[in-house]
């Protein structure tokens, strides 16, 4: 599954590199953008030269977007069509880089190993074994990180033409097909079985065929590949040689192809296809589970490791951000809500002096009323219990607290008289209410004779009510 919307594919020649950048969408893949820039003259001709012109990448890397995919010539890759059984990825993979460690002239510890399926059945894979070496991929992918380009993926340039010409080219689907490409960095060769390559071969020996002996030889190499072909796949009727380049080919190489494969040669326009960079961003988008990928493993973790860095720097970042915004407000709250304190208690401060003194002269006011007031006084409290007081009831003991309370003790010789008493007092317009009204009865000389006590309120002076 593709974790990136975007790829790039890069190409280069010993004239330019050229990019595309494609994006995959809802809708299907689109191009957003391509370009190209020219190689400095002589790059490529001088001593050690360097396999890529990194230079030039300073001025276009800004463009690139996603997984970014250089091309390998095949000039610098190891292919070999394989015919194994069908079984898992792993085992497939584990038998290809056997039979590529038996016919590579090199140690397999030294190569990047890739494989494509290009059939599969139930029983049986056409798989196409890719080989490049490690020094070479080492090598391009240092010369991108120089420029801050990280390759996410290697692909072969012949597989994208390949790509292409299915997409966009008129490729016979019928008998045996000889295909030739013919480009600055890719002179190959491909032959197709009802649409199904059989064979990928490089011709890159061949790319000045100007002269007779030349053609000749490439002729030659065309010969030995297709007699070998029939050894492993049976003779086939060739249907058609097509001759994709963009240069002029000579009539005298189609006339020599024509005569061997006794096949009609028709020659195409290797520009009126896309570019191939576009086919390796395509390839890229379409990424399939059998895919030739030269980029080594430990590339993808280096770089997996950096996007989660960057990720985790960011969401830190982010996270620190907020906090920093958090401690900012609550410094600034806090710093108005000191601020206010100290004006409400400078305020305080300003006024104490002058509210202590208006409080003990309102202390000193309320005093003088509550003495002052004669409405409630022990005279008038003591007329108020004499209106009240019924006949046959007489007072024994009359205490009067100023504000609080007048307290009486008595005695009758009726007790409905002092419930009478008692409730004459409850409805004085001085008394706000009676309590404790405990009446006893007992004989004193045949006579029963009727005790009580009984405490009248007075109402609460303002400073007693005061909380």
């Amino acid at each position: 599954m593709m974790l990136f919307n975007h790829t790039t594919g890069i190409h280069y020649t010993d004239e330019k590199v050229e990019w595309a950048v494609l994006r995959r969408s809802r809708k299907g893949i689109e191009k957003l953008r391509e370009g190209s820039m020219p190689v400095p003259a002589g790059f490529f001709e001088q001593e050690n030269a360097p396999p890529f012109p990194s230079d030039v990448l300073a001025h276009i890397h800004k463009n690139f977007r996603g997984i970014v995919t250089v091309s390998l010539p095949s000039s610098q890759l190891l292919m070999r069509m394989l015919e194994l059984p069908s079984t898992n990825p792993a085992e497939l993979k584990g038998m290809v880089e056997l039979q590529m460690d038996q016919i590579s002239p090199f140690p397999v510890d030294q190569l990047t190993v890739s494989y494509e399926v290009l059939r599969q059945t139930e029983n049986h894979s056409r798989v196409l074994a890719v080989a490049a070496q490690r020094k070479t991929v080492d090598a391009l992918g240092e010369l991108f990180k120089a420029q801050n380009v990280y390759i996410r993926s290697l692909d072969a340039e012949v597989l994208a033409w390949w790509s292409l010409l299915i997409a966009h080219g008129e490729v016979l689907c019928q008998g045996r097909v000889v295909l030739i490409l013919e480009e600055h960095t890719e002179f190959s060769m491909i032959v197709v079985d009802e649409g199904v390559p059989v064979c990928f071969r490089s011709l890159e020996l061949f790319h000045n065929f100007t002269d007779e002996p030349v053609m000749r030889e490439i002729v030659e190499e065309v010969r030995y590949t297709l007699l070998s072909l029939e050894a492993e796949y049976g003779r086939r009727e060739i249907t058609g040689v097509l001759f994709w380049s963009e240069s002029e080919i000579p009539p005298l190489l189609c006339d020599l192809l024509r005569e061997e494969c006794r096949a009609e040669v028709v020659l195409h326009d290797l520009r009126s296809i896309p570019p191939v960079s576009e086919g390796l961003a395509l390839r890229t988008a379409e990424r399939r589970l059998h895919h030739v990928e030269l980029v080594p493993r430990e590339w993808i973790e280096l770089q997996r490791r950096k996007r989660l860095m960057k990720v985790a720097t960011i969401a830190s970042i982010a996270v620190l951000s907020v906090w920093l915004s958090v401690i900012t407000i609550a410094g600034a709250v806090f710093s108005f809500q000191q601020a206010a304190y100290n004006r409400v208690r400078k305020e305080a401060e300003k006024y104490a002096g002058p509210a202590r003194a208006a409080q003990s002269a309102r202390e000193e006011m309320l005093s003088l009323e509550k003495y002052s007031d004669r409405s409630h006084s022990a005279l008038e409290c003591l007329r108020e219990v004499t209106v009240a007081l019924p006949v046959n009831v007489e007072i024994t003991s009359f205490t009067y607290k100023k504000g609080e309370a007048v307290s009486l003790r008595g005695s009758s010789e009726l007790a409905d008289n002092v419930y009478d008493f008692f409730q004459k007092l409850g409805a004085s317009d001085i008394f706000t209410g009676v309590k404790d009204q405990p009446v006893s009865t007992r004989t004193v000389k045949d006579r029963k004779i009727s005790t009580f006590s009984v405490t009248a309120e007075l109402p609460k002076t303002a400073k007693e009510v005061r909380p």
